[in-house]
């Protein structure tokens, strides 16, 4: 939903709290804070109680701690089943602007979308490593086509390349060129450019923190400029709805068909990150006995954090293909985003925060505290979805793993459980 009017000077300065968000809450607050905090190579919400809970006295502060940590668990898993509908659902829409498919019917749309979630979901077992070499060379390919195009876009508009300065965004939120209130609520449609921080960081033990990190170097220049060339598209024509389709469509119409296929490629291999950071965290759950003793596969010989678990691989689709039948089209899903996303990222700042402030370190503390406050804003900001059905998807979906973690069963038998050797829920897949 539109905000504000479609001016050359909104644009920029909506353009300009984009690149800052980038910048403050995925490199900053995950990249480089957050990833500073790992154990045995682990990374992720379970990680931070760990590393926490160790250096308090009080019980009433470990308490605190591990809620903190429980509701930032149940609401990453909610964002693991919003995320790959509404990148999936978003991807498959671009063949719209083909016009042999132009009149395709949204049931049609929601089915491809569909099948292509169910065949993401059905090759997890078998493990990614296989198709791992395929990866890279494509997302690289990507992001190359991102960057190519914004330049392309840019060219025409220059006047964007203002956005990198955060004078117009900070202008935009405190004056009243944003249109007050509603420059504010801006926020809770930005966030969605920093969605899969809370992801990369919970899939450090997949990947590794050095390779996340070097890859975000190009990720983020590819989206900077990328995001760049589709405000400059904007500026040119302000009707425009999917964005970075029609920009596509207008500068290589040519290039059109391979890009939507690239981009489905691309958004399925996303939403894999997702999948797998979904394994890591459910993994460290059951690891650290807060969660049932799921069986979990190791779908690798050679790399042993590569792992699979059936019943949250099972849980994802169904939840996946439900929400994309209920919400038909990607534009809804982005309406009820957001709550999900910013509850985790604000969770993470406190207790980052607080780490840093009993490991006296006080420099990161001070920054991470004020990411912390940016993102209780946008956080803020997404209490407007609550009656588009972000309340139901974010916290409804989200009290699923939290109400597991707090099954009176799992509680019962926790001494039990903690005795019992991990190793026994593992097995070899063959």
């Amino acid at each position: 939903m539109l905000f504000t009017k479609p001016t050359e000077e909104n644009v920029i300065a909506v353009l300009s709290l984009i690149v800052w968000t980038l910048l403050l809450l995925v490199y900053v607050q995950y990249a480089w804070l957050a990833m500073s905090l790992g154990k045995r190579g682990e990374g992720g919400t379970i990680v931070l109680r760990e590393i926490l809970v160790q250096m308090l006295k009080s019980a009433r502060q470990t308490a605190f701690a591990t809620i903190l940590s429980f509701i930032g668990i149940s609401l990453i898993i909610g964002d693991g089943v919003i995320t790959p509908a509404i990148s999936i659902l978003s991807a498959v829409e671009g063949m719209l602007l083909i016009p042999v498919f132009k009149e395709t019917g949204e049931k049609t749309i929601i089915l491809v979308a569909a099948l292509i979630a169910i065949a993401l979901f059905a090759v997890q077992k078998k493990g990614t490593e296989k198709v791992a070499g395929v990866f890279g060379p494509l997302m690289l390919l990507w992001f190359l086509s991102l960057t190519a195009i914004g330049i392309a876009s840019i060219v025409h508009v220059p006047a964007v390349l203002k956005a990198i300065n955060p004078y117009h965004a900070l202008h935009f939120l405190f004056t009243e060129s944003g249109g007050g209130i509603a420059g504010f609520f801006v926020l809770s449609e930005v966030i969605l450019c920093a969605t899969g921080g809370e992801a990369i960081y919970a899939d450090m033990g997949h990947l590794g923190r050095e390779p996340i990190v070097k890859a975000w170097y190009f990720v983020s220049a590819a989206l900077v400029i990328n995001y760049l060339g589709q405000e400059a598209f904007v500026i040119r024509h302000p009707d425009a709805k999917n964005v970075l389709f029609e920009m596509i469509f207008n500068h290589a119409h040519f290039l059109y068909i391979p890009f939507l296929i690239l981009s489905i490629m691309a958004t399925v291999i996303a939403s894999q990150t997702m999948i797998s950071g979904m394994f890591s965290i459910v993994y460290q759950g059951i690891t650290t006995r807060i969660m049932p003793m799921f069986k979990v596969d190791y779908a690798s010989i050679e790399r042993r954090s590569q792992i699979y678990i059936g019943f949250v691989n099972w849980f994802l689709l169904a939840a996946v293909i439900y929400i994309m039948f209920v919400f038909k089209k990607s534009a809804n899903l982005a309406t009820a985003y957001g709550l999900a996303v910013t509850g985790t990222m604000m969770l993470t700042g406190i207790m980052m925060t607080w780490i840093f402030i009993l490991q006296k370190q006080y420099v990161r503390a001070s920054i991470a505290c004020f990411v912390m406050l940016i993102t209780t804003a946008f956080m803020v900001s997404n209490t407007y979805k609550i009656p588009h059905g972000g309340y139901y998807w974010s916290i409804i979906i989200a009290a699923i793993p939290f109400g597991i973690i707090f099954s009176p069963k799992i509680q019962k038998h926790s001494h039990h459980i903690s005795s019992i050797p991990c190793s026994r829920t593992i097995s070899l897949s063959p």
